[in-house]
């Protein structure tokens, strides 16, 4: 599901850069927390929307990638030279600056999702808990 839901928490300021190669540039969007059990989600996952992503992933569906923790937020490769960084300060509490990991990163309409294993589902639902003060 595309858009403001019950059950997607926005993560205000959020800042999209998409980089290829040697060029970066900001991408128009917005990043959500998407709770299991809210507007059709399955598990708890990120969602990142701004129609340059949606066709970034060759596969059908989506991919493993790396995502990996950098200062002030989380890039995804896609591929060689090309990069997702999503900026916002809770998501080094999922991922730390400099951890790596390999994850499901899928297609939707207008974006992608990351679809975290458990050890980090468990900290996004404590972001919305705690920090974003969604009932759970």
């Amino acid at each position: 599901m595309t858009g403001e839901a019950f059950g997607k928490i926005k993560l205000e300021n959020a800042k999209i850069v998409l980089i290829k190669g040697n060029q970066k540039k900001e991408v128009k969007g917005k990043v959500f927390i998407h709770l299991k059990g809210f507007a059709l989600a399955k598990v708890t996952h990120l969602d990142i929307e701004g129609d340059e992503l949606e066709n970034l992933i060759e596969k059908e569906k989506g991919d493993f990638l790396i995502v990996c923790g950098i200062n002030g937020g989380i890039r995804i490769r896609i591929k060689e030279k090309l990069y997702v960084e999503v900026y916002h300060d809770l998501l080094n509490k999922v991922l730390k600056e400099n951890e790596r990991i390999m994850t499901w990163v899928g297609k939707k309409e207008g974006g992608i999702y990351i679809g975290f294993k458990k050890k980090y589902i468990e900290k996004l639902e404590k972001i919305a808990r705690e920090d974003l003060g969604f009932k759970l």
